[in-house]
């Protein structure tokens, strides 16, 4: 009989939530179709006579919840392997892209065996001052670490589809990263790092009752 309280509450709760609209959908990510493209730009002392590195994966996955009569975003659910993604420098040797990628990869950085996936989750939507674009929220985790993070998304929906591209700037070391130093701390990546996705989303077809 103890519970009989707790139990009213969080059924009170649950008809307290607003209903997602009858027209939402819910979209698969395509791999094929996306991307995560991340610059790395040099600092320090030399960093002027240093390349920005250029880190890409196309193994993304998860799903976009999606009402299209009111263009809104209800929800995503982001998620790439850490360990997908690759140097892409064009201006770099193959050894310096073999070496920069080691590093990444390894503890000093993602620490990829140990925290093998990076995931995006969002909280929010709201639209954003340049038109076409809405401003969305959510929890990065990264290396192990979790941050709420907030930034501009161009959606572009067509009959099946949905196509989120945006930019993001975050701080390696918000997630517990040391920006990697060269040359005895001369050269060095700066913390702020920018990523470009893109998000191509196929609308998967409704559940039979």
């Amino acid at each position: 009989m103890r519970f009989r309280r707790p139990i009213s509450l969080l059924f009170l709760g649950l008809l307290l939530l607003p209903p997602l609209p009858l027209s939402a959908a819910l979209y698969q990510v395509d791999p094929a179709g996306s991307k995560i493209e991340v610059l790395v730009i040099p600092g320090g002392l030399f960093g002027v006579f240093g390349h920005d590195h250029e880190i890409l994966s196309r193994k993304l996955s998860g799903t976009i919840s999606y009402d299209a009569p009111s263009h809104r975003l209800l929800g995503a659910e982001i998620r790439l392997p850490a360990a997908s993604l690759t140097v892409v420098d064009p201006e770099a040797i193959p050894r310096d892209r073999k070496e920069v990628q080691a590093i990444m990869r390894g503890p000093r950085v993602l620490d990829a065996a140990r925290y093998p996936e990076i995931r995006f989750s969002s909280t929010g939507a709201a639209p954003a001052p340049v038109p076409s674009r809405i401003l969305v929220s959510g929890d990065l985790t990264l290396h192990g670490a979790s941050r709420r993070i907030s930034f501009p998304v161009r959606l572009a929906p067509s009959p099946g589809e949905l196509e989120a591209t945006g930019t993001v700037k975050v701080r390696q070391s918000d997630f517990g990263i040391v920006p990697i130093r060269f040359a005895g701390g001369a050269m060095r990546l700066k913390d702020q790092v920018e990523i470009h996705f893109t998000v191509l989303a196929r609308e998967k077809p409704p559940v039979e009752p």
